[in-house]
């Protein structure tokens, strides 16, 4: 049997994924919201993790590494409504083992975990594709996103949902400040005029 810890502040999505999940009995979940989350890996010591990227206290992105430097052996799948285009082959990057959007079914789900607990990567190849290539295109979105730091990513997406630079700065234990000067980094290195301009680069599709 699988130990699995589903990491989403939403308890009906772990829920339900918990049941999906522990139907066939290949599977034994916990559910964790991401608060203190190291210490609840610690303690339940799961094979494989399931992990939001929008977490309420918390950026999953920027714990994915902290994940993987304490638990190298922990397997991860990343599970949010985020578009693959842009976070995909950042979360390969950094660690992960899979990338599924929340659009699709939750049948989904339980193979990929099958998969990935067999030790095999599972991400969108051709999204990976379109990623690999961006380079080649010096004005595609894809590019200029690949130009920003994982953090900047975080505040560009945390915008994106009408945060303020405030609840941005609180989530991610940053000052106002700082969360400014990210705004006026990511604008330069995309050469955005300003900020909707910015948010319109990131694509909507999974």
């Amino acid at each position: 049997m699988v130990s699995v810890m589903i990491v989403d502040d939403h308890p009906a999505i772990g829920f339900a994924l918990k049941v999906l999940l522990e139907k066939q009995g290949a599977f034994s979940v916990t559910l964790s919201s991401g608060e203190n989350l190291l210490a609840q890996l610690h303690q339940h010591q799961p094979r494989l993790a399931i992990l939001d990227l929008e977490l309420k206290h918390a950026d999953g992105l920027s714990l994915l590494p902290r994940i993987k430097q304490h638990f190298p052996d922990l397997q991860v799948l990343v599970f949010t409504s985020q578009p693959a285009g842009v976070y995909a082959l950042r979360t390969l990057q950094a660690g992960a083992s899979g990338f599924i959007n929340k659009s699709l079914p939750l049948d989904h789900i339980e193979p990929l975990c099958h998969l990935i607990a067999a030790g095999y990567q599972c991400f969108p190849e051709g999204t990976l594709t379109r990623a690999a290539v961006a380079d080649d295109f010096r004005t595609a979105p894809e590019a200029l996103l690949a130009r920003l730091s994982d953090r900047e990513v975080a505040v560009l997406n945390f915008l994106r949902q009408g945060k303020s630079n405030k609840e941005i700065a609180d989530t991610l234990a940053l000052s106002n400040k700082t969360i400014s000067t990210y705004k006026a980094r990511m604008l330069q290195k995309c050469g955005c005029e300003d900020l909707s301009q910015l948010i319109a680069l990131i694509p909507t599709e999974s």
